[in-house]
């Protein structure tokens, strides 16, 4: 590999868009403790004169913080001194598991599957309704005017909340409202109604005809070829269908997914706007408190889970942990406040992933919940063996230890890995042809496990952290807004990126022929074939460099390199990169997917190199003129639909000896044991499958009784 060694490459990068959010985030209330929070169920209200024994059993536990549901009473928390946030204040319209005609979701789509009757595409509650709105806004000022004397930690709009149900498919909303909503936010992005005529091959004469295709019609088109089909697809035919990028432009008015795809990006839209007028309508009242929601999804096609969109709308998430969602999160919103909720009841998983989060950034959990943590058949409300399971992790997540990172300023490479929101749109399509008829029943559960672009998106995420890097990712309103230029990108990865807009192709052509640090590509298939609203592009060699980065001979899947324009010639490789992720969890790794990237001479070096073999994390820090390093297993956390860790870990679970060599030789100190390791380029441990190895890296020798004190020193008040 180059030798140009980049230590410390930070890519000080936060992107561009995301070091600063749309709103004047700086007049939130600090968050500079680990809060451990209870989710509290009925059991205390039904035995009200419990509390203060309640809370006592909390404390025990390592709980810092409680919870009041929407209206609740916080004066029994506030009276105790215990911090609390408020959960699930809008409780109509965005969950609709409650208070709405589809609670029973399989039931419903099932009576659905037959009629197919268009009626039932119209939402029970419109997202675009102003006296819905109103009514939203209004609760959430309520909230505010009743908790705000007391500073609460957070403000929860809803929990679990989607345009469907999860993530689940449904061309939800037909409402009027919403349609009209809808086709004043495409007169903002055609020019005319011609011109949507052109681009959707559709035959409107006039705005107020517009309806977008559902998912059936879309189908048709494809199963048909035909631009504007009658009657039923022929879901036989659609199942038979196969998508071969190379000669996809053959039967473009096939593969023109634009009048569906428009529809899907609206409603992701129209959710990320009731979501801000829900935390503007909190902030006139209350301004320092943050406002976020629980619960989130993968991104998908469905159910409004564009992650980029929606963290432009929020003060602090708790992600469900499914298809990246957290690390892309996490590299849409830096420096706000992550949680998660905690389901396991075991010491070393729970510790496992915390510490994880944590090193991710996180500032907090929510564990669930207060009914299984006490025994409520018992007066002295006795702690459970799940609840004792969990103290000791809770009291390290709030220790001086787990400060300093929490407090420290993450690091990053100068490498990204493409989010777009059109390119999931695309992928959805082309992988549910097999469905036919049943692609109502993708459930998010099906897609957690089975979505084929998620697994290639996770498995090039998951090389090059076993290569060492500490990569991030960037949407495309960040490249078109030259976030490649102003975060000094090098490599950039483009994961069945099927979709880009032509100014994102033209940002990223631009960056491949710049003087200094050409940016180099590395993907899979043909990307950019489709432009940002899902029409396959016919033009594609005119307007796009990597036309010629994976030759005809390569037969497809394949992935590729490419590097500086006109440099060199491209790189690939047959074969399905999605299977990466999966395969290194064996016990006898199949890894030759990073190695095939590890020899195309990467133009940098990760600042603390670790063996490729040894499949673990590595996440630096700077804290003042130190520097901390944490290195944990290459766990692949991924989160079941039934909130529980998905499996398949199990080769990582054993204490591993690693070697990991520093760019720069520094005095090197073991957090944990407080011990002084010598001035060395070298760190030789043994490092714990549940917990991480934890590292300071100083310029100046202090005494090793002292490190975490002489640590915490330099964090600025």
């Amino acid at each position: 590999m180059n030798t140009t060694r980049l230590v410390v490459m930070a890519c000080t990068a936060s992107f561009v868009c995301a070091a600063t959010a749309a709103d004047n985030a700086s007049s939130l209330r600090p968050w500079t403790n680990y809060q451990v929070i209870m989710w509290v169920g009925d059991s205390i209200h039904q035995q009200s004169h419990q509390w203060s024994r309640f809370q006592q059993r909390l404390r025990e536990m390592g709980v810092t913080a409680g919870m009041v549901y929407d209206g609740g009473d916080p004066r029994p928390w506030v009276a105790s001194q215990f911090p609390y946030y408020v959960e699930n204040i809008i409780n109509r319209g965005l969950c609709l598991k409650f208070h709405s005609n589809v609670t029973d979701w399989d039931k419903f789509v099932t009576g659905w599957k037959d009629q197919r009757d268009e009626a039932a595409l119209v939402r029970d509650y419109c997202l675009d309704d102003p006296q819905w709105r109103a009514w939203g806004r209004a609760e959430m000022q309520k909230v505010a005017r009743g908790n705000r004397d007391y500073s609460p930690l957070l403000y929860d709009i809803r929990d679990e909340l989607s345009v469907t149900i999860s993530a689940n498919p449904f061309d939800y909303d037909f409402h009027p409202t919403a349609l009209t909503a809808f086709r004043d936010w495409l007169k903002t992005h055609y020019s005319s109604l011609a011109a949507l005529n052109a681009q959707w091959e559709t035959r409107f004469t006039a705005w107020d005809e517009i309806k977008p295709f559902t998912t059936d019609q879309i189908k048709n088109r494809m199963a048909s070829g035909e631009a504007l089909p009658r009657g039923r697809p022929d879901w036989q035919a659609l199942q038979r269908l196969k998508f071969n990028p190379r000669t996809a432009r053959e039967q473009p008015t096939r593969w023109n997914f634009s009048p569906w795809a428009d529809h899907r990006t609206y409603m992701d839209v129209s959710l990320a706007r009731a979501l801000d007028d829900f935390r503007q309508a909190a902030r006139l009242v209350d301004p320092r408190t943050p406002v976020g929601i629980e619960g989130t999804q993968m991104p998908h096609a469905f159910g409004g889970y564009d992650l980029w969109r929606l963290s432009r709308v929020l003060d602090w998430v708790e992600p469900y942990d499914i298809g990246n969602a957290r690390e892309i999160f996490g590299s849409f919103m830096p420096g706000k406040v992550f949680l998660t909720t905690v389901f396991e009841k075991e010491t070393e998983p729970a510790a496992r992933r915390l510490w994880h989060l944590l090193l991710q950034g996180d500032r907090g959990c929510i564990i669930w919940w207060s009914e299984d943590c006490l025994n409520w058949k018992q007066p002295d409300l006795p702690l459970t063996p799940k609840a004792r399971a969990l103290e000791p992790v809770l009291r390290e997540m709030t220790s001086p230890l787990a400060r300093l990172f929490m407090l420290a300023t993450k690091e990053y490479d100068p490498i990204a890995l493409h989010y777009s929101q059109p390119s999931i749109q695309v992928a959805w399509l082309l992988e549910s042809t097999v469905d036919g008829s049943t692609w109502l029943r993708r459930f998010s559960s099906y897609e957690a496990s089975h979505n084929h672009q998620a697994k290639v998106r996770n498995s090039w995420l998951k090389i090059f952290q076993d290569l060492g890097f500490s990569p991030r990712f960037i949407s495309q309103e960040q490249i078109e807004q030259g976030g490649l230029e102003a975060s000094e990108i090098r490599v950039l990865i483009l994961p069945s990126s099927w979709a880009m807009s032509d100014r994102e192709r033209e940002a990223i052509s631009a960056a491949q022929h710049r003087t200094n640090h050409p940016l180099i590509i590395f993907g899979n298939d043909l990307p950019g074939l489709f432009d940002a609203h899902a029409r396959l592009r016919t033009n594609y060699a005119a307007r796009f460099y990597l036309e010629n980065h994976l030759p005809s001979t390569v037969p497809l899947p394949a992935a590729f390199i490419q590097t500086a324009a006109g440099r060199q010639p491209p790189g690939a490789r047959s074969g399905d990169i999605g299977t990466y992720a999966r395969d290194r969890l064996k016990s006898t790794p199949d890894l030759s997917w990073a190695q095939w990237v590890a020899t195309h001479r990467l133009p940098l070096t990760p600042p603390v190199a670790v063996p490729l073999e040894a499949r673990v994390r590595v996440h630096r820090y700077r804290l003042g003129s130190a520097r901390l390093v944490a290195i944990e297993r290459g766990i692949d956390y991924h989160m079941s639909e039934d909130l529980r860790q998905a499996g398949g870990n199990e080769a990582l679970e054993q204490p591993a000896d690693i070697t990991a060599t520093l760019a720069e030789a520094a005095h090197v100190y073991d957090l944990r044991a407080q011990r002084y390791l010598g001035f060395t380029r070298e760190l030789k441990f043994r490092l714990d499958p549940w917990r991480p190895s934890l590292f300071a890296l100083l310029p100046a020798k202090v005494p090793e009784e002292q490190i975490i004190r002489s640590l915490l020193a330099e964090v600025k008040p």
